[in-house]
């Protein structure tokens, strides 16, 4: 809705955007944004607090609003706005506990997508004729019920075309394992470019780049070792492509890794960064 629209139809205007952005009515009749929230840039919740669950807290249950404000949120996410994937994963864990503190934080969210709904994703012309798949994974360790974080970015001739963020669904030990088990996942998302290209007669090896040393090593021993014994057989998908030499796994320093944003919180600053 963009500033002084004459569209006053409540449903649009505050079913969801009420409490997020509150409008206020003028002399005139219309509605608009209130001055302090149009045309600034507001922030996505940086803290953990804010998606977390407290056992002390009081939950929502008069708010039936919350699975649609985050199932429209989960939309989003996965069609134009990937900065936004962890923190819709995160409250998407809440959707049948969540307390008041979880739906101000959805709010909060919805009010940042409305103070930057320009934003999107631009798709130009590949410089050059190579049209080459690189895929990036990463993980944060740890986390809620001390299962890891995973992201993933895939692009083709450097023009991003798909991501996600999502909970590994088994606890790693150590931060080298929360990687390899990370660097799985964009193994196994990188034969979709490769049959694409292939379809189109192109014929490229796909690139996984990671900021772990560790997940690198694993990737590149010859067998398993004592250290890594425990790892369970399907994450050895990712050996088993670099081994064939159907993969190209590659190191790059955790500042130049676009995937930390699906990952971590991170401050808007490295958010803006990226962009």
């Amino acid at each position: 809705m963009e500033e002084g629209s004459s569209d006053t139809n409540p449903n649009r205007i505050n079913r969801i955007d009420g409490e997020a952005v509150p409008r206020a009515e003028s002399k005139d009749g219309k509605q608009h944004l209130p001055p302090g929230n149009h045309g600034r840039r507001c922030s996505l919740p940086a803290g953990s607090r804010s998606y977390s669950k407290e056992e002390e807290a009081e939950p929502a249950s008069a708010n039936p609003r919350y699975q649609g404000v985050v199932g429209g949120l989960l939309f989003i996410a996965r069609m134009t706005r990937p900065e936004i994937s962890v923190h819709v994963n995160l409250l998407g864990r809440r959707t049948k506990d969540h307390t008041t503190q979880h739906w101000k934080t959805a709010l909060q969210v919805l009010q940042y997508l409305h103070s930057t709904r320009t934003d999107g994703l631009r798709l130009r012309k590949p410089e050059g004729t190579e049209l080459a798949s690189h895929i990036y994974a990463d993980a944060s360790y740890g986390g809620e019920g001390a299962r890891s974080q995973t992201g993933v970015m895939i692009t083709l001739g450097n023009q991003l075309v798909g991501w996600y963020s999502r909970r590994q669904d088994v606890v790693a030990l150590s931060i080298p394992e929360a990687g390899y088990i990370a660097g799985c996942e964009g193994a196994k998302d990188a034969s979709w470019p490769v049959q694409f290209l292939e379809e189109l007669g192109i014929v490229s090896q796909p690139n996984l780049h990671t900021d772990s040393e560790g997940a690198y090593n694993l990737s590149k021993q010859p067998k398993v070792a004592r250290r890594s014994r425990h790892i369970e057989n399907r994450f050895h998908y990712l050996r088993q492509q670099v081994r064939a030499e159907k993969l190209t796994i590659r190191t790059i320093p955790g500042k130049n890794n676009p995937v930390d944003t699906l990952t971590k919180l991170l401050p808007m600053s490295s958010v803006n960064g990226w962009k």
